[in-house]
């Protein structure tokens, strides 16, 4: 069995953390940088079929942009729109609210014989302890929200001269290996670059998917403003896991504020059963292995991701991780890293029969 030395080991952890440094203390260099890098991984294709049928190089990156903007305008636009008719339901709210937590109340004094006044203490320790700790977690993704928005100019920037000039930094990378790797690191940039825009693609489509069946499911239940309400549930989705549970926050609240009764359960139902498709089915068939990282990996990477770069890490640091495991896997003395990191469950049987009847549909 193979030794390391105390002085590697060192000299590992050492790298380690001057990478995280680099990491940390760069991050409003990097986030622009890695998200322009991903959406020009997705947008790849679209330009490159514009300049086949003879578009110039400055007229298809410029019409990716004009695609992302479109995108962006759609869903403020969407919100805008939505968030004026949830004004004029506001005062309901108010009056639904109050009534809720004045029959709360009423029912804990029966039961626990606590007086309102001794409630309202508790709740307010509660508040406090909250805004100290858990509090912070959604502090920190309204900031790092705003982070992204006021970053978008430089995204748009890094997109339109990365895009306009790819060859180039493809031709510097191989410039960096000698002429015999040239072919196998051309291969792996291609690889890298399909991970990129197919886990992104397949985040894209996981969301409209969630967007519609919300959107139907709160209007067939009655739901106030459920357009408004299946937007704000699906946007915070981009980040896996975690944003499932933030984005259906506002809905149970909307449903328990609303003036109509009954409609919280069927609105929890929906959220759930919605889930439960979108990770057993959808995402399955539009990421597949795209990522092919171990879910523990997969789940730190989220929490690696959110302690150094906040909420954009926590959508950065998941394509990040499976770029690191291809690299190590086309590194013979990094095998074993490659190994750690990917994953070990593989696609039910149901999902590669229904990929394969795909694939001979087309």
């Amino acid at each position: 069995m193979k030794s390391i030395s105390i002085s590697r080991f060192n000299e590992i952890l050492l790298l380690f953390i001057l990478v995280v440094i680099i990491l940390y203390f760069g991050k409003a260099f990097l986030v622009p940088l890695c998200f322009s890098i991903l959406l020009g991984t997705l947008l790849l294709p679209v330009c490159d079929w514009l300049e086949k049928k003879g578009f110039s190089r400055v007229w298809s990156t410029l019409t990716g942009i004009l695609i992302i903007l479109a995108m962006i305008a759609a869903v403020v636009a969407i919100l805008v729109g939505q968030g004026s008719a949830l004004a004029d339901d506001l005062p309901q709210m108010q009056a639904r609210a109050q009534q809720l937590l004045t029959e709360t109340q009423q029912w804990v004094e029966q039961k626990y014989n606590i007086a309102p006044e001794e409630q309202m203490a508790y709740v307010r320790k509660g508040i406090d302890k909250l805004s100290e700790s858990g509090g912070s977690f959604f502090s920190n993704m309204l900031s790092g929200l705003m982070g992204l928005l006021t970053g978008l100019v430089l995204v748009l920037l890094y997109f339109f001269f990365i895009m306009w000039k790819r060859e180039k930094f493809k031709e510097f990378i191989l410039k960096l290996v000698s002429d015999q790797n040239r072919s196998r690191v051309s291969r792996e940039l291609e690889e890298i670059s399909k991970v990129s825009s197919q886990y992104l693609m397949g985040r894209l489509v996981s969301m409209m998917f969630l967007a519609v069946i919300y959107m139907v499911g709160f209007s067939i239940v009655g739901l106030p403003n459920a357009l408004l309400m299946a937007l704000i549930a699906v946007l915070p989705t981009i980040v896996p896991y975690i944003g499932a549970f933030v984005g259906g926050f506002f809905p149970l609240i909307m449903a328990l504020a609303g003036d109509e009764s009954g409609v919280f359960f069927p609105v929890v139902g929906i959220l759930i059963v919605a889930q439960v498709i979108d990770n057993n089915i959808i995402e399955p068939l539009v990421e597949g292995e795209s990522l092919d990282l171990s879910p523990i990996f997969t789940i730190i990477s989220l929490v690696i991701g959110e302690l150094i770069w906040g909420v954009a890490g926590m959508i950065l640091f998941m394509p990040l991780f499976a770029i690191i495991r291809i690299i190590c896997s086309r590194i013979p003395e990094l095998h074993p890293y490659s190994f750690l990191l990917e994953n070990e469950m593989h696609e039910p049987k149901w999902v590669l029969a229904i990929k394969k009847w795909f694939g001979k549909k087309k």
